[in-house]
């Protein structure tokens, strides 16, 4: 290029030099030259001057070719700068503005017309924009004065601005190393929010930091960088260049440090965000001290390295409150087993004597060595006799259950048929339902299956539910007893009255041993609470559970369910 234009420099200086020759031979001949020579010379004249001509054809028609190359580079320039996102006007030497793109108003929301006006100046862009951005302390003269002072120190700055609108545009100032200026505007409003929520985020979470009640220690490779102030209460340290700089396994029991090593050593390998699960250990104060905590660790970036965020809790006074209960509940399993050895015992020592009250009631009532005398006496030993009975099924109850609990219930599985059994069971209670005018129905699903399970409790279940059906359930009522295969081939057995029903606030005390849901002095149902939590303990003991439903005056419905597991499948 540059050889290009040296020889377009020769060629342009040798026409001009031929020309010269030319016209001066043209009239060196004319004035001093003879008609015969004259003519040699005007030809040799007239020859330069029309090479010349077509020289200065060429060099017109490179010209022209060169304008038009220029206007289409200037169209292409155009265009760039209409397009590009970014807001670009021009300045001469003299501040002079040269050329601007759309996007330069658009982003400094100026006004078109303004900008097209003759002789426009930095000093009036100046004034211009000024009137669009907010939060400026300096006034509008201050303002341009200090912009033209620092562009004539040829400082190029950059600098963020805020305009009426919200958005928040940046301004880069280039000095051109001929003395002119570029200015680039930039819309940056969804930056510097994200930049402002970033820092916000930051400072909450620095400020939950410093608050949290848990002490918070960051360490590299071992080496404390950062502690809160729960974590200078945790080591009863004053500052934080107590523990900056220190080993954090100084402060933990040796034996500890193969348990704790993934918590201590370097993370360099691990991936940020990736936490280690909670611990327990102690940490060692340098009085002795030592502090029972719970120790979670996290790698995470703290600037631009990997760190160890470790988050360790006082638990002190929840491992005395865990002590505490597992004392108080240690103590209560064993109060429990004393008290179902004792009831066990005593139920054993009433039997005894009782079942002789019992016999002898029934001689004296069956008169077997004789008339008694007085039918009073056989009424007195009658009432004996149903006492007998009735404090001898409490008696039975209270057994049986401080059997369960003392765990010395046993359970002797076999091949029941439950249809029998069911049948069974109302038989029993079906005398006094006849007393009450009570309805017993039956439904039974067709060709019920055995189940294996131990026959006298589940005999005493049916028996405890029947007996509750039949006592709380006024006269003229009826009970519906029915058994049915489930779906996933379990088997449900349902007791269901339209007797005087529970509460809904009650019937989790139905379920509780010892308890009655009318518990007033003069109560009309009497008995030990016994009958549904131990129906309730030996349901359970046969993996199953008792179901008990019910609504206040309208009725309640018990139902015992047994897993498939206890079903005895029928022979092929």
């Amino acid at each position: 290029m540059k050889i290009y234009w040296n020889f377009r420099r020769l060629l342009e200086f040798g026409s001009l030099v031929l020309l010269t020759v030319s016209f001066g031979l043209l009239l060196f001949s004319t004035l001093f030259l003879d008609d015969p020579y004259f003519h040699y010379a005007s030809n040799i004249a007239a020859g330069g001057l029309l090479f010349c001509a077509l020289l200065a054809f060429f060099q017109i028609r490179q010209i022209r070719t060169g304008q038009k190359a220029l206007r289409s580079k200037d169209s292409l320039l155009n265009v760039i700068l209409d397009n590009v996102d970014l807001g670009i006007a021009v300045f001469d030497e003299d501040l002079k503005l040269q050329a601007w793109n759309r996007r330069y108003l658009e982003l400094t929301e100026a006004d078109a017309k303004r900008y097209q006006a003759h002789q426009t100046t930095l000093q009036d862009v100046l004034g211009w924009n000024y009137d669009h951005y907010v939060d400026i302390e300096l006034s509008r003269d201050d303002f341009i004065v200090d912009t033209l002072g620092k562009i004539e120190k040829r400082v190029s700055s950059v600098l963020d601005r805020k305009l009426v609108t919200g958005r928040i545009i940046e301004i880069y100032y280039n000095i051109r190393t001929d003395g002119g200026l570029i200015l680039t505007v930039t819309d940056v409003t969804s930056k510097r929010m994200a930049e402002r929520s970033l820092r916000e985020n930051e400072d909450r979470y620095r400020t939950m930091i410093e608050l949290s009640p848990d002490a918070i220690v960051a360490h590299k490779g071992g080496y404390i960088i950062y502690v809160n102030e729960a974590a200078l209460r945790l080591f009863n340290k004053r500052g934080r260049h107590d523990l900056i700089g220190h080993r954090i396994s100084a402060y933990f029991p040796y034996s500890d440090m193969e348990m704790l090593s993934p918590y201590m050593g370097p993370v360099e390998e691990m991936e940020s965000g990736k936490k280690l699960p909670s611990l327990k250990s102690r940490v060692i104060r340098d009085d002795g001290i030592q502090t029972n905590v719970e120790m979670e660790g996290s790698a995470l970036l703290y600037g631009e390295r990997m760190v160890m965020q470790l988050v360790i809790r006082d638990i002190s006074a929840q491992m005395q409150i865990e002590e505490f209960l597992k004392q108080a509940k240690d103590e209560a399993e064993y109060a429990a087993k004393i008290k179902g050895k004792f009831l066990a015992n005593m139920s054993h020592e009433l039997r005894t004597p009782l079942n002789a009250v019992i016999g002898f009631s029934e001689v004296i009532t069956s008169q077997i060595f004789g008339p008694v005398g007085s039918s009073k006496y056989l009424e007195y030993a009658e009432d004996i006799n149903a006492s007998g009975h009735h404090l001898l099924d409490l008696i039975n109850d209270i057994l049986d259950f401080s059997k369960i609990e003392s765990g010395e219930q046993k359970i002797n599985e076999e091949a029941v048929e439950i249809d029998v059994l069911v049948n069974e069971c109302v038989r029993l209670t079906q005398q006094r339902a006849i007393e009450n005018d009570i309805n017993i129905k039956l439904e039974f699903d067709p060709l019920l299956p055995q189940i294996f399970a131990d026959r006298r409790m589940i005999k005493q279940i049916l028996i405890n539910l029947l007996s509750n059906a039949v006592k709380f359930t006024p006269m003229g009522g009826r009970i519906i007893t029915s058994v049915q295969l489930l779906e996933d081939a379990g088997l449900r057995i349902s007791v269901s009255d339209n007797g005087i029903g529970i509460r809904e606030d009650d019937i989790e005390k139905a379920l509780t041993p010892f308890v009655q849901v009318d518990s007033d002095k003069d109560r009309k149902y009497q008995g030990t609470g016994l009958g549904l939590p131990l129906s309730k303990n030996l349901a359970e003991m046969h993996e199953g559970r008792l179901e008990l439903m019910s609504r206040y005056g309208e009725g309640t419905v018990v139902s015992l369910y047994l897993p498939p597991s206890r079903i005895v499948p029928k022979a092929a």
